[in-house]
């Protein structure tokens, strides 16, 4: 990161540090601040050299940033290898990106709470209490998931965004 300027570097970092602060992996954060601020699209090599880490780590992130709608792969004319440029838009990156990320990890959760009843429901018999018990926190964990599941799909929280 030597060619890269001060102002520059440290918003990197601090891309990697919010990222590391939401449980994301640092590269993430780094990745996307990285393309953020840059007004040309980059290749992989470019990225990996920047940032001082491996190519394959760089591509790994690029990849999942990518299918969170978060950089854009580019084509280049005359040259196969791939680019990449950030999704700069951050209302549309937060509604078709993490939003629907978000929504997918919701109703997976929603699915395993009502196998996790469903289960309960087939011990009949065994120990009430704590039966009683797990189906009350169950049912907690998922009024909450739901609540959580209409605020982010409320047509105006989105229209927000």
């Amino acid at each position: 990161m030597n060619e890269l300027s001060a102002a520059k570097r440290e918003m990197i970092e601090a891309g990697g540090r919010t990222a590391h602060t939401f449980g994301l992996n640092r590269l993430f954060g780094r990745l996307y601040m990285l393309l953020y601020l840059s007004s040309n699209i980059l290749s992989l090599d470019e990225i990996a050299e920047q940032l001082g880490v491996s190519k394959a780590s760089v591509s790994i992130a690029c990849r999942q940033l990518e299918s969170w709608g978060a950089l854009e792969r580019v084509w280049k004319q005359g040259d196969r290898r791939d680019y990449y440029r950030a999704q700069t838009d951050l209302s549309k990156l937060l509604r078709e990106g993490f939003l629907v990320s978000i929504n997918k990890k919701l109703e997976s959760a929603h699915s395993q709470i009502e196998r996790s009843i469903e289960l309960l429901e087939e011990e009949n018999g065994k120990d009430e209490e704590a039966t009683a018990f797990l189906r009350s926190r169950l049912r907690e964990a998922e009024d909450y998931r739901a609540r959580i599941s209409r605020l982010l799909n409320n047509p105006l929280t989105r229209r927000m965004l």
